[in-house]
């Protein structure tokens, strides 16, 4: 709108004609035809057209001032504002500057910096272009500073900067901006280092003093603190040795030790970057892991077994054990993460390795009885299942993945939450007596208190093991049946209908014989008449008689693994001799051997009977014609060769060959060796 060109004083006309209102645009062009307006500068190419100020009517003049005020002040401000720029240098340490109690600069503060740094650096730039100008005008470099000053004063209200009024202290302050930069803009009670330091001292020895084993409250951290100022304790540094020294923490502005509030303590520890670092010295790792430390996020599977998530747990409700003690039945789930169906269990009376191996089972009789494939992935806990992980808990075994979980992190353990929402969603509403000791009434359990000689005594609701197990097992089939929580995409569909129906196709096939191996019964038995073998007092049939090929020379020893179905029946047996697979062998079925009496079953049980005997007939008949039927007959020229005297080779230990001598039998020596 107003600058100076070629030192002369200007007006964009494009102002005076447009926005302004002036005088028109016929008006403009008629009076510089005239010579009554002198332009300097032509318009175009982006730039605006320049008529001289002082060519200018005094009728416009009037209206020009009546507009803007004085132009020559206006161009003096105007000038100063072309290079009024944002730093972004600034904005960035103004913005990322910590003052000493680790929080950064207020939002006010920082703005007002970095409005001061932006007026220094125009101040830069005008005050050299001024000092040059008015040094070859013959001027004084002092007036430079008071005109710069002015403007910088008179700009003061729109743009809130707290540069100093004063043109010497200005000249002052944009020097030390010239040599120490952004940081002496900063006030002295954010910039002290020495402050810095101190409150960093007290705030480190605080934190200290509060994640002392016994748990200090804040009040017991402030008075620890001011016996420690007064001299009644000293505080050493156990990992160092050092002493904390008083005079460490003396102000030596106002002459005494610097105390603090109990406020203050309560400020530092709960400082968000305090709080979790106390909280993982004052507290388990559990409580920290929970409330401070990020978890992953992650989303389920698409298909049912692609993963599967086991765990432990103790059932909420109590009994009594064999002494009479009270305790809490265990549990063992194993559930689908894409369903959520939980499908192996087991219960027992304590908590070991055997709770997961019956967990596994039932699982695994699950899979079987559905005629589903072996899950994909197996996520396991540490403290039952470590003594797997090289054998049957490694990758590649059973599981394709296996995947054990960091120990105190329940949040990453899938089943964990489903056994939350099986707990308070469930049994809560199937059973008597579940919830938890917090402030909701709806989840704190009845109590019964009683008094008895001045004491109080808390009795709960004991259950017998049998009615625990029998409850929670209605209870997993009510949730198991249940709605699965995401009706959006499996509409009406039950948590067991989306694990059936959403199977992952790439499943492993089904392997019992690798399984039984390792969760199954086992009982040693041998191969009797080339047949059959005994296990659990019933007969299992060889299948073929090849498979009696793979023992091992003259041992029919062998051993049976099985897993007996849920009524203890056993249909099958598989054979492993020196942890070699033989062969998986069927029940035995025997046949009515009374004709009239003979079914359908009977009459395929003799067929198959038969043909295994006539293939076994069959076979030893080809390897009878095999052998050949040889006749022996002596010669009768024969001659016996002579004999040649054999020398047994004897080795003497290494001991006895130091005691060499006449007198030692070597023969018998040699013969004790072997």
């Amino acid at each position: 709108m107003i600058e100076y060109y070629n030192d002369i004083l200007c007006i964009e006309a494009s102002w005076m004609t447009g926005i302004a209102g002036i005088l028109s645009k016929t008006n403009y062009d008629v009076l510089k035809r005239r010579g009554k307006l002198t332009q300097f500068r032509k318009g175009g190419n982006g730039r605006t057209a320049l008529v001289e100020y002082a060519s200018i009517p005094e009728r416009f003049k009037n209206k020009i001032i009546d507009k803007i005020g004085n132009p020559e002040e206006q161009a003096k401000h105007q000038q100063f504002r072309k290079h009024l720029k944002p730093s972004r240098k600034a904005i960035e340490y103004f913005g990322n500057y910590k003052i000493p109690n680790g929080n950064y600069l207020p939002t006010d503060r920082a703005k007002e910096y970095t409005t001061n740094a932006m007026f220094l650096n125009a101040v830069n730039i005008v005050s050299q272009y001024s000092k040059a100008k008015r040094k070859a005008m013959g001027g004084k470099r002092t007036c430079v500073w008071q005109a710069v000053s002015d403007v910088v004063n008179e700009l003061q209200k729109e743009y809130q900067h707290t540069l100093p009024a004063n043109y010497l202290r200005l000249k002052e302050k944009t020097k030390q901006f010239n040599s120490q930069g952004f940081e002496s803009l900063i006030h002295r009670n954010y910039g002290n280092q020495n402050s810095r330091k101190v409150n960093e001292m007290i705030e480190n020895l605080l934190l200290s003093i509060y994640i002392m084993k016994n748990k200090p409250y804040h009040t017991m951290v402030h008075d620890t603190y001011l016996e420690f100022l007064a001299g009644k304790i000293d505080i050493i540094d156990l990992k160092t040795g050092e002493i904390y020294q008083r005079s460490d923490f003396f102000d030596d502005k106002k002459g005494t030790y610097i105390t603090i509030t109990v406020a203050t303590v309560w400020n530092y520890t709960n400082d968000f970057k305090n709080r979790p670092v106390v909280d993982s010295k004052r507290n388990d790792a559990h409580y920290y892991n929970n409330l401070h430390r990020p978890h992953h996020h992650r989303k389920l599977p698409k298909f049912s077994l692609s993963k599967i998530s086991f765990d432990d747990r103790d059932l909420t409700r109590k009994m009594k054990n064999a002494k009479g003690n009270i305790v809490r039945a265990k549990a063992y789930y194993a559930y689908d993460v894409a369903s959520g169906a939980l499908i192996g269990y087991s219960h027992s009376k304590d908590k070991d390795t055997g709770l997961f191996i019956d967990c596994l089972r039932d699982m695994f009789r699950f899979l079987h009885k559905n005629e589903l494939g072996i899950p994909m992935e197996a996520e396991v806990e540490h403290h039952l299942v470590n003594q797997y992980k090289d054998d049957m808990m490694k990758a590649g075994v059973v599981f394709p993945f296996v995947r054990f979980c960091n120990p105190g992190n329940s949040q990453e353990k899938r089943s964990e939450h489903f056994i939350r929402v099986k707990k308070y969603g469930y049994e809560k509403r199937y059973q008597d007596g579940i919830g938890r000791y917090t402030l909701s009434e709806a989840n704190r359990p009845p109590q019964s208190k009683e008094w008895s000689s001045g004491s109080m005594k808390i009795s709960e609701k004991i259950y017998t093991y049998q009615t625990l197990v029998a409850d929670d097992i209605y209870t997993i089939n009510k949730y198991n049946d249940d709605l699965h929580p995401n009706q959006k995409a499996y509409t009406g569909m039950s948590r067991m209908d989306v694990l059936k129906m959403k199977v992952n196709p790439e499943l492993p096939e089904y392997r019992e014989d690798v399984i039984s191996k390792y969760i199954g019964e086992k009982t040693p038995t041998s191969i009797r008449r080339n047949d059959y073998l005994i296990a659990q007092y019933e007969k299992y049939v060889i299948p073929e008689l090849s498979v009696l090929e793979r023992l091992q020379p003259n041992n029919k020893n062998v051993d049976a693994y099985y897993l007996p179905a849920t009524d203890g029946n056993i249909e099958k047996v598989h054979i492993y001799q020196a942890d070699k697979f033989i062969c998986t062998c069927k029940k035995l079925v025997a046949y009515n051997e009374a004709t009239a009496e003979q079914t359908d079953a009977d009459r395929e049980s003799m067929l198959q009977q038969q043909k295994k005997v006539a293939k076994f007939d069959s076979k030893i008949k080809k390897g009878r014609e095999i052998l050949a039927n040889i006749k022996v007959i002596e010669k009768e020229n024969y001659t016996e060769p002579e004999k040649v005297e054999v020398h047994e080779t004897v080795t003497i230990s290494p001991e006895k060959a130091f005691e060499f001598d006449n007198e030692y039998d070597y023969a018998e020596a040699g013969y004790e060796d072997l």
